[in-house]
């Protein structure tokens, strides 16, 4: 009796550690996944340093991911199927990642000034906020 018992507990087991990683019929590429991302977490910081009130920061957020996944053709729902999809494949979620982290250093890169370069101050980036936020002037980016 206890033989079995154990016999069905580890079939049971078994069964239960399979995983289950069917890719989503909308699928985003992986180079289109880190563009998405790559953008999204900019603005993220972006938005971070200049809004201190969660509230406003928050519904600045959604809409600039908006505009952030119009400016690549997706659907909210694609994006989510997606990204859910690659939170349940850690590597390439990995993947995605080292991509992203490569193009942010590039990107410093360029932006770092070489010894005895001299800096121009560039005029910051203005980010909109939206008409019902209650803020009639937008906020500028540093």
């Amino acid at each position: 009796m206890k033989k079995r018992l154990y016999l069905f507990m580890l079939c049971l087991g078994m069964l239960a550690c399979e995983p289950k990683t069917n890719a989503p019929v909308d699928l985003v590429s992986e180079d289109k996944m880190t563009s998405v991302l790559l953008d999204i977490h900019l603005a993220e910081a972006r938005i971070g340093r200049t809004i201190m009130q969660y509230d406003t920061s928050r519904m600045v957020f959604k809409n600039v991911q908006k505009d952030i996944l119009k400016k690549h053709s997706l659907t909210d729902s694609s994006f989510r199927h997606s990204y859910d999809y690659y939170l349940q494949n850690p590597a390439l979620l990995d993947k995605i990642y080292e991509k992203i982290l490569d193009s942010l250093s590039l990107r410093e890169a360029k932006l770092t000034p070489k010894p005895g370069q001299v800096v121009k101050e560039a005029t910051p980036p203005v980010v909109p906020i939206p008409a019902d936020s209650g803020k009639p002037a937008p906020v500028e980016v540093e």
